[in-house]
Formats: C-alpha cells, structure tokens, sequence
C-alpha cells in the first residue's frame, strides 16, 4: 500500500501586463479629448493651421489673440516683424517679464481698435466656452464609454492563465461566458461611476479656473494654458482609472480562483524597484517601504497584512491604492509517495 506526503508547492505568479490596461487606457483619454477638450479648444480659436499660417503683422496677432494687450503691456507669442512693429511704435522690451511696455495713449487708433475687437470676441469666446461647460452632462459622457469588450478579453487571458497554474494539482472550471459577461459589465459600472464624479468635479472646478483667469486680467494663452493643464489631469486619471479599477477587480478574481483551486496561503512580491525609506514620501516608481517589508513573507488570503502603518489597511497584494505588488499562490495537497 502506498503512502501518502504532505506536498507545499508554489503555483505560477500572474504579476500585472500593461497590455492589460492601455487599450482601457486609451480609450478612457480619448473619451475626454474628444467631449470635454477638442471642442472648447475650438471655441478659443485655437487652430495649428491659423497659427502655422498667420500673417506676421501686429494688427493681425492682436484680433487673432496671439499677441495680448493689457495695462501697458504688450505680451504674447512676439516674431521679428512685430518685435519690429512694436518699435516702431516706442515700444521698450523688458527682459525680466518678457513683454513691450506701451503707454495706452500712445497707442495708435488701429492698434487700439484691434485691442477692442480682441477683447470683446475674446469675452464672446470665454462665455461660449462656459456655456459649453455648463452644458456637459458627466452622467452622459459616462454613458458614451463602452469597454466591456476590453475587459472581457482581459478576464478570458487571466482566466486561462489561473487554470494553466493549477493544472498539476486540479482542473478549474473555465468561467462561463455569462460568468465573464456579469464581472466586465460590473466592472464596467464601477468605471462609469468613477469617471461622472471626476468629470463633474473637474468641469466645475475648470470653469472657476478660466473665470479667474478673466478677472485677474489674463487672455487668451492663459486660458489656453488652463485648459490644457486640465486635460493633462485627465490623461492621468485616465491612467489611474486603467490600471486601478481593473487591478481592483482582478486581484479579487484571482483569490477567489485561487481559494477554488485548493490556495489558502501566498507569497508576497514586490516589483523590483528602489525601496523607499521608513517613513520618507511616497516618490513614484518606487516601492514603499511597508509593502518592501512584506517581500518574501506568507500570509493568508483571508488575512492580508498591514500594508498602511499610518491608518492599519490591509490588503492583499494588488489592493492597495497604485500598489503593483503580486502574489504567488502556495498550496499544500496529499501526494502519493512513489
């Protein structure tokens, strides 16, 4: 009769793939430009055609913004005909702001009538692009984003993958297309949560931003600069939104799946990078040091370790907020001694 051994063994690790999310990634960046940004860009008259080519001439940068007149000061986008303009005019260039000082009584009639046209349509412009703003539904451009499909190609590759894992010691069911239907649209749901808070709270806080911007006296290349400001945050969160719902969402996919196959246990790993010290700021691309203290240990799925000493939160690898960490699976089975 043959005997049984008690066996520990270490499953396959399934750290993150960044494929997994840049396709969720661009999609989310695209559903910003292209509803919050490209058309209030076109409001200001920004156009790369127009500013290619424009005429060099003063009269013509003022009406189309580039060159900007207020309190004596001519500022802006200056190429050598209107440096030579300006001159002309007594303009004197001061080096330490970048701009043509000009009484506005020596302002000729022309100039101040382009001065006045500029501001007036850039007022017209400032208040077609909050009315734009004030016409954005954040639950509506939620609605607009669709990537159940991403995620369910995602959720089939971990899938196999969990199952390629635990072949040697059990055979895992292959999830459902029903099965994976509910986590995408559940994850689906969560994203459009996600995305209607940050648009509403970013829409406002875009509009007081411009508005500011008008009453401390600034054109057009302030607003400009805002709103591009913005849609950087946005490409960022669009980023965050990528990797940490769905990271989220699959760590939680994998334990269940790993708890299935027979796992109680794992081992903790961290991506190798530069270990941030006790107590320092958290710089980007390094690994904290209350995760770094965690590599190598064991814990069980059902009781994650510290992974906050500040507020005490305990996750799983992968749970905490931007955390890159990993787990490799350990299960302990009955073999048969040859």
């Amino acid at each position: 009769m043959q005997s049984e051994q008690i066996v520990t063994e270490e499953l396959k690790a399934l750290p993150d793939n960044d494929e997994d999310y840049d396709k969720i990634e661009s999609a989310i960046r695209k559903l910003f430009r292209e509803e919050i940004y490209l058309p209030i860009i076109k409001l200001l008259g920004v156009d790369k055609r127009l500013i290619i080519n424009a005429s060099s001439g003063l009269l013509e940068a003022i009406r189309t913004g580039r060159v900007q007149y207020y309190r004596g000061s001519f500022s802006g986008r200056f190429t050598a005909g209107i440096s030579k303009e300006l001159r002309a005019l007594g303009a004197k260039w001061e080096r330490t702001t970048g701009t043509f000082k000009l009484p506005q009584s020596s302002l000729s009639f022309e100039v101040r009538s382009a001065i006045s046209a500029s501001q007036s349509t850039f007022q017209q412009r400032l208040d077609a692009i909050d009315r734009k703003l004030a016409q954005i539904v954040p639950e509506e451009i939620a609605d607009r984003m669709s990537l159940t499909k991403h995620f369910d190609t995602t959720l089939w590759k971990v899938d196999r993958d969990i199952r390629k894992a635990v072949s040697k010691i059990t055979v895992q069911a292959q999830l459902s297309d029903d099965q994976r239907k509910r986590l995408a649209e559940q994850w689906n749901d969560n994203m459009k949560l996600e995305i209607k808070d940050w648009t509403q709270k970013e829409i406002v806080k875009l509009r007081k931003d411009v508005q500011a911007s008008v009453f401390a006296g600034n054109r057009r290349d302030a607003a400009v600069k805002i709103i591009m400001k913005s849609h950087d945050v946005s490409i960022n969160k669009a980023k965050f939104l990528a990797r940490q719902e769905t990271r989220l969402l699959l760590t939680g996919f994998k334990q269940v799946r790993f708890q299935e196959a027979g796992s109680n246990w794992y081992i903790w790993r961290t991506v190798k990078r530069p270990v941030q010290s006790l107590g320092g700021k958290y710089v980007k691309g390094m690994v904290r040091h209350d995760h770094a203290v965690l590599e190598g240990r064991k814990f069980r799925w059902d009781n994650p370790p510290i992974t906050n000493t500040e507020t005490g939160a305990r996750n799983n690898p992968g749970q905490d907020f931007n955390c890159r960490c990993y787990a490799i699976p350990v299960v302990t089975f009955k073999k048969e001694k040859k």
